[in-house]
């Protein structure tokens, strides 16, 4: 699963047209999100110099009358550790404040903290239910983590037809890993019965609105003929598609075409440009070929050194082989 990644939720300039003095006259009046406002202006230096303290304090004021925003945004202060001593503990009860007015990003933080134990005893029946408040406020990222939850059975039952949902849910708002997820469910029918056609429509259509994921995989159907006539050409096409929106595994696929002549001729050169792309987002399969091509001298000068650092990398990222 993919780290959940913390923002602060910043409200400048869209409840009224601002700057620090009428957002000060207004916070001083009594009005909230002017408070919650020079929060931001001071967390990230608008308008005046960048002030964690001064950020905290005016977030602290507004998190009291229930500016949820501001609960929020000091969670994610503690939880990253930004102007604050870094503490699960201490963002728990700033997220829980704003998730019970249903603040779908301070949801998604509550999950995942209670999903893998952060300041919290590990639950991950409570990080079902926050994933899914999360989720139905428009969090992608939640609704993929919980069809993960669903999939794997954590947190209750088992539940296929869910986490397919959820997964196709997420897919839609351009979560690669969702997309990756649903079309391993249908192509190899893992979970829900296996429908080629299903996985080809679903991917065909959503690749057309420039998904990475969906392209991909919609690459995968056609590089191993799956659904659809094989064609190696037409895989490569949408390899490159979704490589040129950075998604790691269409790299690394098209640099295995470059590498072996499959619909394109062999560039050894174009392959360990696109093996090392992969490499560096963290492939260790990219990392091992890396090493294998300097190994062979395949359009490279042989040279087992850079070799073995490549097969120390690929083993440090879990390639059993490689170690």
């Amino acid at each position: 699963m993919k780290r959940i990644l913390f923002y602060i939720s910043l409200l400048l300039n869209i409840a009224f047209c601002v700057n620090i003095e009428s957002a000060t006259m207004h916070c001083n009046a009594g009005n909230m999100t002017a408070c919650s406002i020079l929060g931001d202006m001071y967390y990230v230096g608008d308008e005046v110099s960048q002030d964690y303290k001064k950020a905290y304090s005016f977030w602290q004021r507004a998190c009291d009358f229930k500016e949820v925003n501001a609960c929020y945004n000091l969670g994610v202060m503690y939880q990253e550790g930004n102007g604050v001593e870094q503490s699960y503990e201490n963002a728990l009860p700033f997220y829980e404040k704003a998730c019970n007015v249903s603040h779908a990003s301070a949801c998604l933080n509550l999950g995942f903290m209670y999903q893998y134990g952060h300041g919290v005893k590990k639950d991950e029946k409570k990080s079902r239910e926050l994933y899914n408040t999360a989720c139905n406020g428009g969090k992608i990222e939640a609704c993929y983590s919980l069809g993960n939850l669903y999939f794997y059975g954590k947190g209750g039952d088992k539940d296929y037809k869910k986490a397919r949902d959820l997964y196709e849910k997420a897919c839609r708002g351009d979560h690669d890993d969702a997309c990756d997820n649903l079309g391993v469910m249908y192509a190899k029918g893992e979970g829900i019965e296996k429908d080629y056609d299903k996985a080809r429509d679903f991917f065909t259509e959503v690749c057309a609105n420039d998904k990475a994921g969906a392209c991909y995989n919609l690459g995968i159907l056609y590089d191993y003929g799956w659904g659809v006539k094989q064609s190696y050409e037409k895989a490569v096409e949408l390899y490159i598609k979704s490589c040129n929106m950075h998604h790691i595994k269409a790299c690394f696929n098209l640099g295995i075409m470059y590498n072996n002549g499959y619909g394109v001729k062999i560039d050894y050169m174009k392959a360990m440009g696109l093996y090392t792309k992969s490499c560096n987002m963290g492939h260790y399969g990219a990392c091992h070929n890396i090493a294998a091509m300097y190994h062979l001298g395949n359009g490279v000068r042989k040279d087992d050194e850079i070799s073995r650092k490549y097969l120390k990398e690929a083993c440090e990222l879990g390639d059993k082989d490689s170690c």
